[in-house]
């Protein structure tokens, strides 16, 4: 792993290849983060409890069994030793796709999970999948003020955005206890892929039912990118950074969306349709830049 530095070092652009297990490597990111390290020329292997099996490179894996994790991060003979970093992106992906208390149990113990066998085992980096709906979605209350950044108060307001919440306040305390670890939250953005975009038209023919994350998104494959970024950044301690597209999803320019649906929340400076939730954190920390969006996946 590259020497990290106490400042906040931007994407060591000359970074020497690392191990690193993706977690839930069959999911929306999984799939691209897992192609892009290892296009990035980092050898990466994925775990899921879904997905193909592929000797030495995916495997099965329950996260909320930590013998079971312990297991996988103490090295898998094709593979090698012990991995350098872990991308966290294993879990119950969105609300309401379990019940509440599973949600919870799933995404807060695997966690935990992974925070403390990397701990144990000495793995001193791990990347992973905060959200954006710690910020306060589905906005019933208005946001405090946009583009919305990382200063913003918490407010989960579901049993998956709390799990968030306490998967970042794991993070604070596990590199408190650990000084040298780095620990990466990476709050993406709704993650839309090309299943997602094909139903992009029918979604724009109604702005208000997309207010509740201030019409933003992030294409899976500029996620997978901040993965990358993450896992060759030269940090040390917890990072909380917001991981969304350069622009939002509707061609109405942002500052008419927040007048007409979010009048009396301060505004600050915003240009054309510039996203509402700002990346620039994510930029200076691991050189995070949005590449692609709907105008490019979208035939015209």
């Amino acid at each position: 792993m590259p020497k990290r530095s106490s400042t906040s070092a931007s994407r060591d652009s000359g970074a020497d290849a690392v191990k690193v297990v993706v977690t839930g490597s069959a999911g929306k990111i999984g799939r691209s983060a897992l192609s892009a390290l290892r296009s990035a020329g980092h050898r990466a292997v994925g775990l899921d409890i879904a997905g193909p099996i592929e000797p030495g490179r995916q495997l099965r894996c329950d996260c909320t069994d930590f013998g079971a994790v312990m297991g996988a991060l103490s090295g898998i003979d094709p593979a090698g030793g012990i991995p350098d970093a872990v991308v966290h992106l294993a879990g119950i992906p969105a609300p309401g796709l379990a019940t509440d208390e599973a949600t919870f149990a799933v995404n807060t113990r695997s966690t935990y999970n992974i925070f403390s066998a990397c701990a144990r085992l000495g793995i001193r980096k791990i990347v992973w999948a905060s959200s954006e709906t710690i910020l306060g979605l589905p906005f019933d209350e208005p946001p405090a003020f946009a583009p919305l950044d990382e200063t913003h108060p918490d407010r989960p307001n579901w049993s998956y955005a709390l799990a968030k919440q306490l998967g970042e306040t794991m993070a604070d305390n596990f590199v408190r206890w650990h000084p040298d670890m780095a620990i990466l939250s990476l709050r993406f953005s709704n993650v839309f892929t090309a299943d997602d975009y094909a139903g992009l038209a029918k979604m724009q023919a109604d702005p208000g039912r997309r207010k509740w994350n201030l019409w933003s998104y992030v294409d899976a494959e500029d996620a997978a990118q901040a993965c990358v970024g993450a896992v060759e950044a030269r940090v040390e301690g917890h990072h909380r950074l917001i991981v969304a597209a350069g622009d939002t999803l509707f061609d109405t320019p942002s500052a008419e969306l927040m007048a007409k649906y979010f009048p009396d929340v301060p505004l600050g400076t915003i240009e054309g349709f510039q996203s509402l939730q700002s990346s620039a954190r994510a930029e200076e920390i691991i050189g995070y830049r949005p590449q692609h969006g709907w105008r490019q996946r979208v035939p015209s």
